[in-house]
């Protein structure tokens, strides 16, 4: 199964400042109206027939099972050529500067999507060619990013929560207390969380009672980074993205992370003999925590875009779904591929049932939108003052 998408998950950084230029870039490189409302771009027509290929795909490395690609190869008789990059940033300089010509962009970012629809660097799909939109939760009819799902469908979804060993952390403590354990002394030295400024700073946010994780309340930022800050001296806190394999291995007892890493972890990633009972997941039971997810899309200027069509269709068939979850360990939003049937299957354990996302969870959830320029650059010097020690 491939790790990398955690990797550059936690090493993303702010758009505003990596590419603090892009936006008049983006803006020069679409066929947008004065407005810079509605579509930019036109769709393909009906009943055209997939040509030869290659498919070329953009994409993280490692986050999707070689072996879905090859069963699109053979069912199509067509080759699939995917080019990499590490960060969301890096992926929408490339597309806007022309430094690559693809077809899917297989991870768009929510918080970014408005500049690649208004860069014209995105098609609308056309739903005609996509029989298995149906398969995926009805949270995502509608997302704010994306009215009406005209350009993207979901490709994973994932939630921030609390990761830890259950044979060491009674549940129920976490259950009462939840983000508040993270500050807790007793844990001094098997205590992280994640390397990433957006989820950081809101950690802190949700422990004093502020849902609000996309705030420009510049005192409230500052505080919630000084609340990081006491984690040096009181817990000696780590900062990383490798909490799907601390925490199993016990080198963490409890962890800031993400809910496709426990179902990792419990997975590939537990000493043998070590019975996933020991994993516990706390994420908040009126679903008002962290949830984020991957986009499927078009480019604009695709060669093949009825093979790509043709391509997320594919990824959208509930059984490819559900083999390609088995290698990258993040779980679509098909319907289907839920805990009573990931638990009746023997796949995820009953104790990590809430590390699953439901719909309403997905619904409810909170996320990360784009920030103005200078709240960003707030919350990003809120997290170096912190990461400085």
């Amino acid at each position: 199964m491939g790790t990398s998408r955690r990797r550059f998950l936690g090493q993303s950084i702010g758009f505003g400042a990596m590419l603090g230029t892009g936006i008049p870039i983006l803006s020069s490189c679409g066929g947008g109206d004065e407005s810079g409302d509605g579509p930019v771009t036109e769709g393909i027509g009906d009943r055209r027939g997939p040509p030869a290929g290659p498919l070329k795909v953009f994409n993280y490395p490692d986050y999707v099972s070689p072996d879905v690609l090859a069963k699109f190869e053979e069912q199509y008789g067509v080759t699939v050529e995917v080019t990499t990059f590490d960060v969301d940033s890096e992926a929408i300089s490339k597309l806007a500067s022309g430094a690559v010509e693809v077809d899917v962009h297989h991870s768009c970012a929510p918080s970014t999507l408005d500049r690649l629809i208004q860069g014209g660097l995105l098609q609308p799909l056309n739903t005609s060619y996509l029989s298995n939109r149906s398969n995926v939760l009805a949270a995502f009819d509608d997302p704010w990013y994306d009215p009406g799902s005209r350009y993207t469908v979901p490709y994973t979804v994932y939630s921030s929560g609390l990761g830890y060993r259950a044979d060491i952390i009674d549940p129920a403590e976490v259950n009462e207390r939840g983000w508040d354990m993270i500050w807790d002394e007793r844990f001094k030295g098997v205590t992280s969380i994640l390397d990433d400024y957006r989820e950081g700073i809101a950690l802190a946010l949700l422990r004093q009672g502020i849902t609000d994780i996309n705030t420009t309340d510049v005192d409230a930022i500052n505080l919630a980074g000084e609340d990081l800050q006491k984690l040096v001296d009181l817990v000696n806190v780590k900062v990383n993205i490798t909490g799907y394999t601390d925490v199993p291995e016990g080198a963490t007892h409890l962890a800031h992370t993400w809910s496709g890493d426990m179902l990792a972890g419990a997975a590939n990633y537990l000493p043998e003999g070590t019975d996933a009972s020991v994993l516990g997941w706390w994420y908040p039971a009126d679903n008002k925590g962290p949830v984020g997810n991957d986009l499927l899309a078009i480019t604009a200027n695709a060669k093949n875009p009825v093979l790509a069509h043709l391509y997320i269709n594919f990824l959208l068939d509930a059984a490819i779904a559900e083999e390609n979850w088995y290698w990258n360990g993040y779980l679509p939003p098909i319907k289907g591929i839920d805990a009573p049937y990931l638990i009746g299957q023997g796949l995820t354990p009953p104790n990590l049932e809430s590390a699953v996302l439901t719909n309403d969870v997905i619904a409810d959830g909170l996320v990360f939108k784009p920030l103005p320029l200078d709240a960003d650059q707030a919350w990003e010097a809120a997290w170096s003052r912190f990461t400085a020690g």
